[in-house]
């Protein structure tokens, strides 16, 4: 389902997906996702594109997983490389930019100050922090407060 998800994410934010759709079906379909919409475009073709989006629409409406609009999907993008920076994976610097990119193209006010606060630890990498640990820490600690207070 992850990857269901994950494609509805990349679809709320206008990457082309459509010829994707039919596999990441048939692949849910062998790991137990099931609903009729899924069956049907695990049918198509990777030429079907436009009829593969609205399979793929209606299959997650019936899922209980709606695709998100672009303002949920750059929360969801925004909590993902928060987590990342919780769980070691990845640079945090490029996940911080990450962060503050989401935030300044998002339509929710209430993030500008996260971005910022990520901009911020972003820009002081090297000039504020001795040692990267002690700029890891801010970026974890940044984070966790971000997640806490941003429920998805």
């Amino acid at each position: 389902m992850e990857q269901l998800r994950d494609l509805g994410i990349r679809m709320a934010m206008d990457e082309p997906v459509g010829d994707d759709l039919p596999m990441a079906a048939a692949h849910a379909l062998t790991r137990g996702v099931d609903s009729p919409s899924l069956r049907e475009l695990a049918g198509l073709s990777k030429g079907q594109s436009r009829e593969a989006v609205d399979l793929f629409r209606q299959a997650m409406d019936e899922l209980g997983s709606p695709v998100p609009d672009k303002s949920a999907a750059r929360l969801h993008l925004m909590r993902q490389a928060a987590a990342n920076i919780l769980a070691g994976k990845g640079d945090p610097e490029d996940l911080a930019h990450q962060i503050y990119w989401q935030a300044c193209y998002s339509e929710r006010p209430e993030l500008r100050p996260v971005g910022d606060r990520f901009l911020e630890l972003y820009a002081g990498w090297d000039a504020t922090y001795n040692q990267a640990e002690e700029a890891v820490a801010a970026m974890k600690a940044a984070a966790q407060s971000f997640l806490r207070d941003h429920p998805a």
